[in-house]
C-alpha cells in the first residue's frame, strides 16, 4: 500500500484573524547537537554513499520535510522568488528620493529628514548617559571641525584592530583589512576635508564589509579557504561603488559563519566572531563580523547580507540596529551567490538614524538584477518633525498598526519576551498605538520550506565548485549542510515554493489590515562560544532553529523588509532585540517607528560592551 495522502487546504479557506483554527506549532528540530571528534565522524557518515543515504533520509523523515513536501498535496502553485502586488506604496512623513540621482545627492538628502545635529550633542548626550555610540554625523562634524582628521581616525581604527587581536581570546571581527588601502583612502578624504569639499557626510567615515561582498582589492572568502581560488574579485558590488561614491572609509571584510550557512559566527578557519557585550558568547551569524564591529565601536555602520536573518540576528545578539530592505531594493550584484531569492545587502548600525543614512546610500536596483517586482522610488522617513528628537507629539507613529501572533510572540525565553513586551507596552502608552491580534499559519512549514530553498539555491549555485575544491578544506558543519541539501528532491523544491505561495498571501492578508508585524528578534539572546565547536564547527539545528532564527524567515523567504532595534538587556546584561516586519517597500514606515522605539527604550539601552572602542577621542 501507498503512503496516505496528505492535504492543505487551499488557501482562500484559511484565516489569519485572530480567531483562525489554526493549530501554532513549534519549531520541533530533531538532530542532536555535535561538534569535535563527534561531528568529524557524523560528516563522514553523511558523505559516504550507504550511511550517508541512511541519515539523510531520516533526518529528513524526522523533521516532517517528507511528509509536509513530499507527501502532501497543495492546490497553489509554486511562487519561485518573491513577487509582490502592483501597488502604491502609500507612507505618511516620508519624501521620495529620484532615482535618476547620485548615491552623494541622495544621502543629502537623508540629512534634511534629520534633527540638527547640536539639538542631539553626542557629547552631550555622553554626559546624560553612560554609554552611546558615536554616529556618522558626529564623524562628519568632527572632520569639518578640524578637531580630527580621518587619517587620524584610521590610525586609531587600525591601533583598535589589532588590540582586538591581540586579546585573549581573539575578537576575530575581521578576515582581511589592508593598512596600506585604509591609510590612502584616509589620507585622500583628509585631503577633501581640508579643501572643505567632502563628498558626503560619509567622507571619511570607517565602514566595514562582509565577506561575502565584493570589495576590490580584497578577496571574497566567504569565510571559506577555497572560494577566493575559484572566484575573481575584479571590481567592487554595486553597494560599494555606492558608498565610495560617498567617499566612506571601507576598513576591511569582517567575519562570518562559512558561507552563511550557521547561525553563531563560528568560523574554524578564521575564528569564532566574539560578542563585544560578553568575549564567551558568540556574536550571531552569519553577519557576526559586521554585527561586532559595529558594537565594538570600530564604525558606526557596516554591511551585511541576510539570507536567512543573517543581519538582524546578530544585531540583535550584539545590541545595534539591523535593517534588511525588500527583495529588490538593494542591488545584489557583486554579492557572492549563496542564495538568489531569499539573500539581501543589509545594514548594520549603531542608529536608526546611521541604517537610514547608510540605506540611503545603498539603495536601489541595477537594470540586470535578476527579480521580479521591481521597486519603485524609495522613501525616506522625516525624523526631524521630532522636536529636538522628543517623538511625543507625533501622529504619524500613532496612526501605525502593528500585528502580533502572541502564541508565537510568546514562543521565546521570559527574559526575552518581558524585554519585548515592556517595549511594546512603553510604546502603546505613550502613542496609544494600535496592537491587532493575528494567526500566521504554517509557520514551522516556512521554515522547513526556506530550509529546502536555501539549501538547494546554495548547492545549485557553487556545488561543482564545492565539490571540486572545497569540500575538503570546509568546516564539518558545512560540510553536513551540503550533504543534506544535495538530497533534496525535485518534488521537495517545487513544494517548498507552493508553501512561498502560501505564506505570501497569509502575509498579504494580514497587511490589509495592519502596517507591520512584530516579533522578537531573536527567541534567546547571545550563546556560549563552545570551545568543543572551535576547531571543526559546531551543529546545533535545534538551538539554531528554534531560539535563533524562528522569527526571521518571512523577511527573507517573502522578500519582506525588517528591522532589528536593541531594546534592552536580559538579566545576564546581553542585548534583546525587537522586530518589525513591513508591507513591501514600507522601509520609511519600518525606520520611523524604529527611531520612535529606540528614542523610547534609549534610558535601558545604556550598558556599554566589554569590549569597546572609541575612535574620536
Amino acid at each position: 500500500m501507498g503512503t496516505k495522502k496528505l492535504e492543505l487546504r487551499p488557501v482562500s479557506e484559511m484565516s489569519t484573524s485572530k480567531d483562525s483554527d489554526t493549530n501554532y506549532t513549534a519549531a520541533n528540530v530533531k538532530a542532536p547537537r555535535m561538534a569535535g571528534l563527534l561531528l568529524r565522524c557524523f560528516t563522514w557518515m553523511m558523505e559516504s554513499d550507504i550511511f550517508g543515504l541512511i541519515f539523510r533520509l531520516k533526518l529528513k523523515k524526522d523533521n516532517l520535510i517528507t511528509k509536509v513536501f513530499q507527501q502532501t498535496e497543495y492546490h497553489e502553485p509554486p511562487m519561485f522568488q518573491p513577487h509582490f502586488p502592483i501597488e502604491e506604496v502609500e507612507e505618511s512623513g516620508v519624501i521620495q528620493l529620484e532615482q535618476n540621482r547620485s548615491p552623494p545627492d541622495h544621502v543629502a538628502r537623508a540629512l534634511e529628514c534629520l534633527y540638527p545635529l547640536p539639538s542631539r550633542n553626542a557629547i552631550g548626550d555622553r554626559n546624560r548617559h553612560p554609554f552611546l555610540h558615536w554616529k556618522i554625523r558626529d564623524y562628519a562634524e568632527a572632520f569639518v571641525s578640524g578637531r580630527i582628521t580621518p587619517y587620524l581616525v584610521a590610525e586609531r581604527f587600525l591601533s583598535a584592530v589589532e588590540d582586538s587581536c591581540n586579546r585573549s581570546p581573539n575578537m576575530c571581527f575581521f578576515i582581511a583589512y589592508n593598512e596600506e588601502d585604509i591609510l590612502r583612502q584616509a589620507s585622500e578624504s583628509t585631503a577633501r576635508h581640508a579643501k572643505g569639499k567632502p563628498l558626503s557626510v560619509l567622507d571619511g567615515v570607517p565602514i566595514a564589509v562582509k565577506d561575502e561582498i565584493d570589495c576590490f582589492p580584497y578577496l571574497t572568502t566567504g569565510g571559506t579557504k577555497w572560494m577566493q581560488k575559484v572566484r575573481k574579485v575584479k571590481d567592487d558590488a554595486a553597494c560599494i561603488k555606492r558608498l565610495r561614491a560617498c567617499g566612506a572609509l571601507l576598513v576591511g571584510k569582517t567575519n562570518m559563519h562559512e558561507l552563511g550557512q550557521g547561525t553563531t559566527g563560528i568560523n574554524p578557519h578564521y575564528g569564532a566572531v566574539r560578542n563585544p557585550y560578553d568575549k564567551d558568547r558568540c556574536a550571531g551569524g552569519s553577519s557576526g563580523g559586521s554585527a561586532a564591529a559595529v558594537a565594538a565601536g570600530l564604525c558606526p555602520a557596516a554591511l551585511g547580507v541576510d539570507g536567512g536573518g543573517s543581519v538582524r540576528m546578530p544585531a540583535a545578539l550584539c545590541g545595534v540596529v539591523g535593517l534588511k530592505g525588500t527583495y529588490g531594493r538593494v542591488s545584489s550584484a557583486g554579492v557572492l551567490p549563496l542564495n538568489w531569492t531569499l539573500g539581501s545587502v543589509g545594514i548594520l548600525a549603531a542608529s536608526v538614524e546611521d541604517t537610514l543614512i547608510m540605506y540611503t546610500a545603498i539603495q536601489g536596483h541595477l537594470a540586470q538584477d535578476w527579480i521580479a517586482s521591481f521597486p519603485p522610488a524609495a522613501n525616506l522617513p522625516i525624523l526631524k518633525d521630532f522636536e529636538d528628537g522628543d517623538l511625543s507629539k507625533s501622529k504619524i507613529i500613532s496612526s501605525i498598526k502593528i500585528a502580533k501572533y502572541s502564541k508565537w510572540f510568546d514562543d521565546s525565553d521570559k527574559s526575552v519576551r518581558t524585554t519585548c513586551y515592556s517595549a511594546l507596552n512603553v510604546l502603546q502608552q505613550e502613542y496609544g498605538v494600535k496592537v491587532l491580534e493575528v494567526t500566521i499559519p504554517e509557520l514551522e512549514e516556512m521554515r522547513l520550506a526556506h530550509f529546502i530553498t536555501i539549501g538547494s539555491e546554495i548547492s545549485a549555485s557553487i556545488g561543482i565548485d564545492y565539490d571540486r575544491m572545497g569540500i575538503h578544506d570546509s568546516g564539518a558543519d558545512i560540510r553536513v549542510c551540503f550533504a543534506l541539501y544535495g538530497s533534496f528532491s525535485t518534488r521537495e523544491l517545487l513544494s517548498a515554493q507552493r508553501m512561498r505561495f502560501r505564506q505570501m498571501h497569509y502575509h498579504m492578508e494580514i497587511f490589509k489590515t495592519a502596517d507591520l508585524i512584530v516579533t522578537p528578534t531573536t527567541a534567546a539572546t547571545a550563546p556560549v562560544c563552545s570551545a568543543d565547536g572551535l576547531k571543526y564547527g559546531e551543529l546545533n539545528y535545534v538551538y539554531g532553529a528554534a531560539k535563533l532564527m524562528q522569527y526571521q524567515i518571512a523577511g527573507n523567504f517573502l522578500g519582506l523588509p525588517a528591522i532589528s532595534v536593541p531594546i534592552g538587556y536580559d538579566e545576564n546584561g546581553l542585548p534583546v532585540g525587537l522586530q518589525l516586519i513591513g508591507r513591501p517597500w514600507s522601509e520609511a514606515t519600518l525606520l520611523h517607528l524604529a527611531s520612535a522605539i529606540e528614542l523610547l527604550m534609549a534610558p535601558n539601552c545604556t550598558k556599554p560592551p566589554e569590549v569597546v572602542y572609541d575612535l574620536l577621542i
